[in-house]
């Protein structure tokens, strides 16, 4: 009898509710399992439900009254008798982030248990309850709430434990007691000034212009990122990276961009060392990027020999380099070109074999002409 008048006490203030819905009022309920300490209880855990009814004070602390309920048999009895087991408490609970925020969650609170055994009896305790938990917001006045409480009987002096998970949905807004000033921060949230549409405290572009479509942040779109707003960007469509004037329109610059090659031979020899193979391919690299370039390869020899046969022997060298840009590395053939100097052009004295082995060479030097 006495647990159901308290559940239709609870009952009744929890459907009354809403009708307090401009106050910091919510209500709460679910599921919770009573653990005993089986050697003074003599009682199976116990599986029911709870249900819930609390006011926020402020953003962090709230004051909350709540009914737990289980059924459970008796242990050491023979036969085995059903109990019921309720508890009423009143509960201070902390929050470590303001309301609206998951947070975790430290309750404290005095309560009266009850066991109702039927005709085996009727016992009722003064507890100290306490408990720490978890609250996950799952829409803005709707939460999941996880709790352990413990249970200490200050009539028996032994501690029991009450783990629980519920729902908690929150009526109204919080009334911080810590707010002193008597300007509404709401209303001061929502002044904008510029009349943007984004108020003042989330504005980073105070003052623009009426009529000019912003960001959420209150500042005016710059589709083409050249750093100029599209309210002012006479060239939209600006590429992206270039150098812009202040109507957003692209600088015309130019800038020449050059490559030298150098390949050393062999004594009397035309094919290209494996060395040179990179430095080959940094000229393949280089007609790609610069589309509009060409490369014109001078083959050179030392002056060992008679001088037809080291024209001819340069010629082969550039040649080879000519060949190897168009056939192993893919550039175009209309965009190569090559020549042979013979021994006419030395950079080093040919009376010396060092001197000698610079001669043979072959060379190039591409330029380009680049809008930047």
């Amino acid at each position: 009898m006495k647990k159901s008048f308290k559940l239709a006490a609870l009952a009744s203030a929890i459907l009354s509710a809403p009708l307090m819905a401009e106050e910091p009022v919510y209500v709460t309920g679910g599921a919770n399992l009573f653990l005993f300490d089986t050697e003074v209880h003599n009682l199976d855990s116990g599986f029911g439900p709870w249900l819930g009814l609390g006011y926020q004070i402020d953003d962090k602390w709230a004051v909350e009254l709540d009914y737990n309920m289980a059924d459970t048999d008796t242990r050491g009895l023979s036969p085995n008798v059903s109990a019921d087991v309720s508890l009423l408490s009143l509960n201070g609970v902390y929050r470590y982030a303001p309301v609206g925020q998951n947070s975790l969650l430290l309750k404290a609170g005095l309560g009266k248990y009850d066991l109702d055994a039927g005709s085996r009896g009727d016992v009722t305790e003064t507890v100290v309850k306490a408990g720490a938990g978890y609250e996950y917001y799952i829409q803005p006045n709707l939460s999941a709430t996880f709790m352990w409480d413990l249970l200490y009987s200050v009539d028996e002096v032994l501690i029991d434990s009450m783990p629980s998970i519920g729902l908690k949905y929150q009526f109204g807004s919080v009334k911080s007691s810590k707010s002193s000033s008597s300007v509404d921060p709401v209303e001061t949230n929502k002044l904008d000034s510029d009349g943007d549409g984004v108020a003042n405290s989330l504005d980073m572009c105070a003052n623009t212009p009426a009529g000019v479509a912003v960001n959420s942040q209150g500042c005016p779109f710059d589709k083409d990122g050249d750093g100029v707003y599209d309210y002012k960007d006479e060239c939209p469509n600006t590429p992206a990276g270039a150098r812009t004037d202040a109507k957003g329109c692209k600088v015309a610059l130019t800038e020449e961009v050059t490559m030298d090659l150098y390949v050393s031979f062999g004594f009397d020899s035309a094919k290209i060392p494996a060395q040179y193979y990179d430095d080959i391919k940094k000229v393949a690299d280089f007609l790609r990027e610069y589309p509009d370039s060409n490369v014109r390869l001078v083959g050179h020899a030392d002056s060992t020999g008679p001088a037809n046969y080291n024209q001819m022997l340069s010629e082969k060298r550039a040649a080879q380099v000519a060949k190897y840009l168009v056939e192993e590395l893919g550039v175009k053939a209309s965009r190569v070109s090559s020549e042979g100097k013979g021994e006419s052009s030395p950079i080093a004295d040919n009376s010396t074999a060092e001197g000698r082995k610079k001669n043979r060479r072959v060379t190039s030097h591409i330029q380009a002409i680049i809008e930047k």
